[in-house]
């Protein structure tokens, strides 16, 4: 079914599966998979408006067509079937309008499910009578008009290098300066916490340096979060890439120390140790069955550690993937800039709002898999939420099928920054954390724990038992 066709019948799936799709800019984009007993197509029926949307078989199925000539002869001969049947469709029409109410703005709608929330503001607050006669104060003060001086100084020197490239030694002293900046603040962090001037030293230590750090590309981004959330696709990318970029030199000079640091790092071993993971597993499930390996990516993003297993497969005709993120535009980018070299994989792009798929709010006939893996997804999802979800990737995997799930560790040495000055905020668990979560799933203690070398990136991987 074409999008434009008429829109002269309803659909019911007796057998196999269906896709719902449209095009952006050249890349297919799927909203939905349905499977057997299953009604589609109702909603352009009863409005008349051709077709918006594209559908396809995505395997061997057998559906049923209601034309209209069809339901005006049920309508005549059992006009009780009748009446129940156009209930049920009611009823589907209603489900479906709910879910695109709720889904007016899917970005901001899918940044405010996440357990670490939306950014609010705070009423502003009047200062403590006595908060500049402190010695907090004094400290931090000095702290951050000596750490100002040092990057202006160092900004200077830039901008009078006339040579296109950043002299090796200056970028290391601006590396230096930031990270004895940022050590401070660690050890004041200590003197301040729980005390009721620490949210006002916060705010004043971010008002001072921000339009010195916000000079780096990668920061800019984290802090003022373009897609409503957090570590998007493109942020992602940037740490991939590892290209540094901001205003000016000393933009470029702080953005390289942004993308360097151990929990930018800890995204590119990722990166790497999940590729090697995905090999491993498939490597043994080719030799154990003759039908396609499948793998399910949530939250992808960029997607780069698929591809980076892909790139390196020799039998990628046996490799069906499907790569879940909210945002179409990360879609958009796997399919026109890292799905570009020879492979014989499926791919199938899917738009989806996991959260609330988590919840089971949203269901779609995804199949069983092989793998599923989500890299950074629950970081953001509190434990409750964690536990759903799962649950869900449980009930989706095929006997002996694999879950891997990465989680940030609280020993993130860059927690401070992120937390205070990129307002970056994660949900860290240890080793002990995760294992005390999936005793509460159905894969009990049959899971490992590992991590990639900088140890701050955490990793489940759980079996499902035969």
């Amino acid at each position: 079914i074409m999008k434009g066709n008429d829109s002269k019948s309803i659909y019911y799936v007796q057998s196999g599966a269906i896709e719902v799709f449209y095009n952006l800019q050249n890349t297919k984009i799927i909203v939905a998979l349905i499977g057997a007993e299953n009604f589609f197509g109702e909603i352009g029926f009863f409005d008349g408006i051709s077709r918006v949307r594209e559908i396809r078989a995505k395997e061997a199925s057998e559906i049923c067509v209601f034309a209209k000539e069809t339901l005006d002869e049920i309508q005549q001969n059992d006009p009780n079937l009748f009446s129940q049947l156009i209930c049920f469709l009611a009823r589907s029409v209603c489900h479906k309008f709910r879910l695109l109410l709720e889904e007016r703005e899917p970005l901001h709608s899918y940044a405010e499910s996440l357990s670490t929330g939306y950014r609010s503001y705070d009423t502003p607050k009047p200062l403590p009578e006595d908060f500049f006669h402190t010695p907090e104060w004094s400290n931090i003060h000095a702290m951050v008009r000596d750490f100002n001086q040092q990057m202006n100084a160092l900004s200077k020197k830039l901008h009078a290098d006339r040579r296109h490239f950043i002299d090796e030694t200056l970028k290391k002293k601006g590396h230096k300066i930031l990270n004895y900046f940022f050590y401070g603040l660690k050890q004041f962090k200590k003197r301040i916490q729980n005390k009721p001037i620490e949210s006002f030293m916060w705010h004043y230590i971010f008002k001072e340096i921000y339009p010195c750090i916000m000079r780096s590309r990668f920061a800019n981004r984290a802090y003022s979060k373009p897609k409503g959330y957090a570590g998007d696709y493109m942020m992602m990318e940037m740490l991939y890439q590892n290209t540094p970029d901001g205003d000016g030199k000393l933009g470029i000079v702080i953005d390289n120390w942004c993308l360097n640091t151990p929990s930018g790092q800890a995204v590119r071993n990722r990166k790497k140790l999940l590729a090697k993971r995905i090999k491993t597993i498939c490597d043994k499930k080719k030799l154990e069955q003759s039908e396609a390996i499948r793998i399910m990516n949530l939250a992808c993003g960029p997607n780069r550690e698929l591809f980076e297993f892909l790139y390196q497969c020799e039998y990628s005709e046996q490799i069906d993937a499907t790569c879940v993120d909210i945002d179409s535009q990360a879609l958009h980018f796997i399919d026109q800039q890292i799905n570009v070299f020879p492979h014989k994989a499926v791919i199938r792009l899917m738009n989806e709002n996991l959260v609330k798929w988590a919840m089971g709010k949203i269901d779609h006939d995804f199949g069983l898999h092989d793998i599923i893996y989500s890299a950074g997804l629950t970081d953001y999802l509190d434990d409750d939420l964690f536990i759903a979800f799962v649950n869900r990737c449980y009930l989706q995997l095929k006997p002996n099928g694999h879950l891997i799930i990465g989680n940030f560790s609280p020993i993130n040495p860059d927690r401070l920054f992120m937390d205070h000055i990129l307002d970056w905020r994660l949900i860290y668990r240890t080793a002990d954390n995760l294992k005390n979560l999936f005793k509460q799933t159905p894969f009990n203690e049959n899971i490992t724990v590992f991590s990639e070398p900088q140890k701050v990136n955490l990793f489940v991987q759980g079996i499902k038992e035969v």
